[in-house]
């Protein structure tokens, strides 16, 4: 009986990764070039432009962020959707916010589809942060002062 709960459990899974976008990992592939290197800004962060559901912003890749992550009124720009709330350690303390789903996500020469993104309300509203549910679909390698992304195969 219970491998038979086992079974139905593992198929319901299945179907809902199949069938419900953003449940799935992040699928991140290349639009033109497979790889880009990152020299850092001022600050010492490494940025990137990019368009979220074709919304311009640059992107900071951010390795400490679980999620990519935008401001609340920069994803009413995008339009995103399926907003629910959420609970969120950020480095500035904990914060209320959401988690919603992003159709496309473009960033250098790569691009991914159905990617949850966190809507944060005190984030910068030109900026997001590139987190690792993408970052993660990537070999990351800093070298001589300058960050290399470039897919992995996966």
């Amino acid at each position: 009986m219970v491998v038979l709960w086992l079974l139905i459990g593992g198929a319901l899974y299945l179907m809902m990764q199949a069938f419900v976008p953003g449940l799935r990992p992040v699928r991140v592939r290349a639009v033109q070039a497979r790889e880009v290197l990152l020299s850092p800004d001022r600050a010492g962060n490494y940025t990137l432009p990019g368009s979220i559901d074709g919304v311009p912003i640059r992107f900071l890749v951010d390795t400490g962020a679980s999620t990519v992550s935008v401001s609340a009124a920069a994803a009413r720009r995008m339009r995103l959707v399926g907003c629910q709330g959420i609970a969120s350690q950020t480095a500035n303390g904990r914060t209320a916010g959401c988690m919603a789903l992003a159709r496309e996500l473009r960033f250098g020469p790569f691009s991914a589809r159905d990617v949850r993104v966190a809507v944060l309300p005190d984030m910068l509203p030109g900026t997001a942060l590139l987190g690792m549910n993408v970052l993660s679909r990537m070999q990351m390698v800093e070298q001589r002062g300058r960050m290399l992304l470039r897919l992995d195969g996966r």
